[in-house]
């Protein structure tokens, strides 16, 4: 009798499947990455198995075997749409390395070709600037156009634009203009904060001096190949720059351009109380945009994990995994909506900062961690494809971790020690202040379009 001829291998799948699933739901990504490892994608029966298989591949970021599962199903089922639509989002991810040089490619072509038409001028010392972005979330691009507004505007006739109505929060720390059919940016220097909104024909038929554009979005590529064309398609042909928010950024796409961090306000992000001294807990953070791949798949289990050793747990945007604690019986974090709270008062709640977040997503910049640097917390950040964190020095003005051990352990040792919270708070706001000294400089002289110091 072949007893491997009898065996049920499906079931053995469907069993794996539903484990993993179960821990996913709880935010439990490296046990259930785990368990995952045991799936036989060519034994799964059923083509709905096999799409539920490839996006928990996703979800855990494990690429090869979400292409395998994807495959699978579209072995059992060659007409099934959502077969199909997943086999090529995971060649897609898998390919990304390559897209990504091809797309530089192209922005660096129509770059050059576009300051070959260019017109060799220099704009007036008092040439307006307008700053321009979609201001109606609060995000890291809305934080840099009011950061480069409020420098700016000391020394330059500066306008900050929104394509959109502003969000309140940002209403209300700066004077916003809307663009509308008789409103629009003119002359002088233009500078775009992203290329994530639409610009509609003031961009092609308005005349300018010059163009700056902060590329901060690795997904927005083609989004500034087609800003390129709709610059080069103005009549005054303005020559353009691109600025990127970090080293790290600008040698991923190998383009020409300059890095410029986020210039944080420090005069805000001050901090107004004294550290604590306590040796028994913790108020442990991070903020951001409620975003999936802003978190990674085992933060759940993470913050769960602090919450066990007795830390309190604030997550700004959160709602996207506090799911994963539905069925917790104990502690769990404190959610905060974006923009319920300034981001000041937020951090000078917390003693430690933390970011890390999905391996899916670049973070070109971060200018969270910036923030709380300003405001003399310790930070810990899992460094990956994350710009700021070339600004940390490990052990000096914050901590750069590879694993969760690793950040609990740093954790706890901050706890014991409140002095060394304190001198690594106090060296991480002096980079950020060392920093703007030598930046304001250059950036002024940038933008105002000055021979470069």
């Amino acid at each position: 009798m072949n007893l491997r001829a009898n065996f049920d291998f499906g079931f053995l799948q469907r069993d794996i499947l539903a484990r993993a699933a179960s821990l996913l739901e709880t935010g439990e990504g490296d046990r259930g990455r785990q368990v995952l490892s045991a799936l036989r994608p060519e034994q799964i029966g059923t083509v709905q198995e096999a799409i539920i298989a490839t996006e928990m591949f996703l979800d855990v970021h494990e690429l090869d075997a979400a292409l395998a599962a994807a495959k699978r199903a579209n072995e059992l089922d060659p007409q099934h749409s959502e077969a199909q639509e997943l086999l090529m989002e995971c060649r897609y991810r898998i390919d990304l390395p390559a897209i990504w040089r091809s797309e530089s490619q192209d922005i660096r072509t129509r770059l050059e070709r576009l300051n070959a038409l260019a017109s060799a001028r220099q704009p007036a010392p008092d040439a307006p600037i307008h700053i321009v972005c979609n201001l109606e979330s609060v995000g890291g691009s809305e934080r840099r156009a009011l950061n480069l507004q409020r420098l700016l505007s000391t020394r330059a006739s500066t306008t900050l634009w929104s394509t959109t109505s502003p969000h309140p929060a940002h209403s209300q720390a700066a004077d916003i203009h809307v663009i509308s059919p008789g409103s629009a940016p003119v002359n002088g220097t233009l500078v775009l904060i992203g290329t994530f909104f639409p610009c509609d024909n003031w961009l092609q038929e308005n005349r300018f001096e010059r163009v700056i554009i902060c590329h901060n979005l690795v997904g927005q590529n083609q989004s500034v190949v087609r800003r390129l064309q709709e610059i080069e398609d103005n009549p005054s042909h303005p020559p353009v720059q691109l600025t990127f928010p970090s080293k790290m950024f600008r040698d991923l796409l190998d383009l020409p351009g300059t890095v410029e961090y986020s210039p944080v306000d420090l005069a805000h992000f001050l901090r107004r109380r004294p550290h604590s001294e306590s040796t028994s807990s913790l108020t442990i953070g991070r903020h951001g945009r409620a975003y999936a791949l802003k978190f990674h798949p085992n933060d759940a289990a993470f913050f769960r994990k602090l919450l066990d050793l007795g830390h309190r747990v604030k997550v700004v945007g959160g709602s996207v995994i506090a799911p994963a604690f539905a069925r917790d019986p104990g502690a769990t974090p404190e959610w905060i909506k974006p923009g319920a709270l300034d981001s000041r008062d937020f951090l000078q709640a917390l003693d430690v900062f933390v970011y890390r977040k999905h391996p899916l997503w670049v973070e070109t910049g971060g200018s969270v961690i910036l923030e709380a640097m300003a405001m003399e917390l310790p930070v810990v950040v899992f460094p990956e494809q994350c710009g700021c964190a070339e600004l940390i020095a490990h052990g000096q003005n914050g901590f750069l971790v590879s694993s969760e051990a690793e950040a609990h352990d740093i954790i706890e040792r901050l706890r014991a020690e409140p002095d060394l919270r304190r001198r690594i708070g106090g060296s991480a706001r002096q980079t950020l202040i060392d920093l703007q000294h030598r930046q304001e400089p250059e950036l002024l002289a940038r933008y105002r379009g000055e021979p470069p110091r």
